[in-house]
C-alpha cells in the first residue's frame, strides 16, 4: 500500500455508507476499506479524524472562457480551482470565443482538458449556432 488514509467518516453515496473507517490506497486505487487498517513502514498516512472522506465532486456548470476570453479563465486554471476545491469533473459552458457549437471547438476543449491533466473536462455545446436562439 501507499496511501492510508485514517479515521475518515466516509460517505459514499453510491453505496449508502456513511461512517469512520480507513481507507487504503495502491497505484491511485482504492484497496481497501475497513474499520482499522494497520500502518506499514513507508506508506503516506493521512490522519482525517474529524474530516469527511467522500468520492471527487462533479460541477455541471463552470465557465472556462477558454477558447477566446483567456483573460477571464483558463482551462488550465478552472480545473486547478477545481481539484483544489475537490472536484474530479467539471462541465464547461459554451459562451466562449468562438462558442462551443460544432464538433471542431468541443474536441479541442476535451483536448486542452486531457493536456492540463488536472480535472476531466467535459464541454457543453450551445443549443443553436453561435447562441443566437435560431
Amino acid at each position: 500500500m501507499q496511501l492510508l488514509i485514517k479515521n475518515g467518516r466516509l460517505i459514499d453515496p453510491a453505496t449508502g455508507y456513511n461512517g469512520v473507517c480507513d481507507i487504503g490506497i495502491d497505484n491511485g486505487k482504492i484497496v481497501e476499506i475497513s474499520s482499522s487498517i494497520p500502518v506499514v513502514k513507508g506508506d503516506q498516512l493521512i490522519d482525517a479524524s474529524g474530516l469527511i472522506v467522500s468520492p471527487g465532486f462533479i460541477d455541471l456548470h463552470v465557465h472556462l472562457r477558454e477558447p477566446g476570453q483567456e483573460h477571464k479563465e483558463t482551462i488550465e486554471s478552472g480545473a486547478r480551482a477545481a481539484v483544489y476545491g475537490g472536484f474530479t469533473s467539471i462541465a464547461c459552458m459554451p459562451n466562449t470565443t468562438p462558442v462551443n457549437d460544432n464538433d471542431g471547438i468541443t474536441g479541442w476543449i476535451v483536448n486542452r482538458g486531457k493536456e492540463v491533466g488536472l480535472a476531466n473536462v467535459f464541454p457543453i455545446a450551445a443549443i443553436s449556432m453561435k447562441q443566437e436562439s435560431k
